[in-house]
């Protein structure tokens, strides 16, 4: 299905949580209505709040699709948990992340040494990257959605969910998921990640709406461990984790980790951005050491700087593993 050869060299980059203090940023896009700004839509943009604590298996489930047996949205070939890694963590200690410009998290995983670091690992604003975890519970009752909604229906949506990170194609999946019911859809959505060992992330809004009461959360570690499943089953050839991996590959919003890096340089990756938060996560393949690289960022001044903060940083990650 994929060319062994482009496979071996698979950096997965995950924007992690760059948290820091910025000014209203460019919204995800709509198929729909051209270009929706989230920071606009979405509710008062500077008022986030708390974090609820890390989920627990929904008790509400009624409406919702009943939890998958057996061996879940990528297969039997899930790869191992990376171990972690202490140069990793001070790589990332060592980064030039901006004082002066809100709050930052990163994560990184050497794919060819199966190692991770991270740095200010924590549950942090998802904005668009709650995405990742509507894909991963959708694929893992694709076959029921598909049965129910049609094929054409769910691909398409789940198309550019991710390549342009359609705010309404998103919110229709998580209804379906819902059984018609977008609450019983977030519910899924939650019980998938807690299933699955995501413990900060938490969906607890649409997109485009109200965030007065709660909102979306994830952080870097998360995000890098969804797509290094992604990756690892897409290297053992797993029809959901090819489809996920070619929806993220086909991505074309290129200007964080993708910005920077060498000609040739294959990035597949998912970025998040609301008016003082920028995000990326991504897998860095056709290298010579596959990374994923996660970048985070909240509370920022200088959405711009920020952008160009995790272009700079993804590109000097890049550089030392390719030494």
């Amino acid at each position: 299905m994929h060319d062994v050869k482009l496979k071996k060299a698979g950096i997965l980059i995950i924007s992690s949580f760059l948290i820091l203090t910025q000014p209203c940023y460019a919204a995800e896009s709509s198929v729909f209505g051209g270009s929706a700004a989230e920071s606009t839509e979405e509710g008062d943009p500077d008022h986030h709040p708390e974090p609820p604590p890390e989920e627990t298996a929904a008790s509400e489930n009624q409406g919702m699709l009943s939890a998958p047996s057996g061996e879940g949205v990528f297969g039997s070939g899930q790869g191992t948990d990376a171990v972690p890694d202490e140069e990793l963590s001070a790589l990332l200690s060592s980064l030039p992340f901006p004082s002066s410009n809100g709050s930052w998290s990163a994560y990184v995983c050497n794919l060819e040494k199966n190692t991770e670091g991270s740095i200010n690992e924590h549950r942090m604003q998802a904005a668009s990257l709650i995405k990742l975890f509507i894909m991963g519970a959708v694929y893992e009752n694709y076959d029921s959605l598909t049965a129910q909604y049609g094929k054409d229906s769910v691909d398409s949506n789940l198309h550019v969910m991710i390549i342009v990170s359609d705010n309404d194609a998103a919110n229709t999946l998580t209804g379906y998921l819902g059984n018609g019911d977008s609450t019983a859809g977030m519910n899924v959505v939650n019980d998938y990640c807690t299933r699955n060992g995501y413990t900060n992330t938490h969906m607890g809004r649409l997109l485009l709406h109200s965030n007065e009461f709660d909102d979306n959360y994830t952080s870097p570690a998360d995000c890098g461990r969804f797509l290094k499943k992604v990756y690892d089953g897409w290297m053992d050839g797993d029809a959901n984790a090819c489809a996920m991996f070619d929806h993220l590959a086909a991505q074309e919003r290129r200007n964080k980790i993708p910005a920077q890096m060498p000609q040739g340089v294959s990035i597949a990756n998912k970025t998040g951005e609301l008016a003082d938060v920028e995000n990326d996560a991504g897998i860095i393949y056709n290298t010579d050491n596959d990374l994923v690289i996660v970048f985070m960022s909240e509370n920022l001044s200088e959405a711009g700087s920020a952008q160009n903060t995790i272009s700079a940083l993804s590109r000097q990650i890049y550089d030392y593993y390719q030494q």
